[in-house]
C-alpha cells in the first residue's frame, strides 16, 4: 500500500513540477521572438507627404470617372412625391382595406358557431 501512494505521489509531483517549470520559465507569455512583428522603417515627413498626395490624385480621378449615385438605381431621378390628396386617398384605401378582414373574420365566427349548433 505505500509503495502505491509514494509511487502517485511521486508522478503527480512530477507532473505539477513539469508545469511549474514551464511556465516559469516563459513568464506565461508568449515567446518572444515569435510575439511581435518585423519593425518597420518610420516614414520621413516628405515621404508621407508624397504619399498623402498620391492617394489624393487617385482619389479626384476615381471620383471624375464615376457616376454618381447607386449603380443599381433604376429610377435615375424621376420619382415625385405624393400630393396630399393622393396620400389621404392611399390611407383611405388602407383603412378600408383593413376593416375587410375584420368583416369577414367576425362573419366566419358567427356560421361556426351556428354549424355546432
Amino acid at each position: 500500500m505505500k509503495k502505491i501512494l509514494l509511487s502517485i505521489s511521486l508522478a503527480a509531483f512530477a507532473l505539477m513540477a513539469g508545469s511549474t517549470a514551464m511556465a516559469a520559465s516563459t513568464g506565461g507569455t508568449a515567446d518572444e521572438a515569435q510575439s511581435k512583428a518585423a519593425p518597420s522603417k518610420k516614414m520621413t515627413k516628405e515621404e508621407r507627404a508624397a504619399a498623402k498626395a498620391k492617394r489624393k490624385a487617385e482619389g479626384k480621378a476615381a471620383a471624375k470617372t464615376q457616376e454618381a449615385g447607386d449603380a443599381d438605381n433604376k429610377s435615375n431621378g424621376t420619382a415625385k412625391a405624393a400630393t396630399a390628396e393622393e396620400k389621404a386617398a392611399a390611407k383611405a384605401k388602407r383603412k378600408e382595406a383593413g376593416k375587410a378582414p375584420a368583416k369577414v373574420g367576425a362573419g366566419a365566427a358567427e356560421e361556426a358557431s351556428q354549424k355546432t349548433k
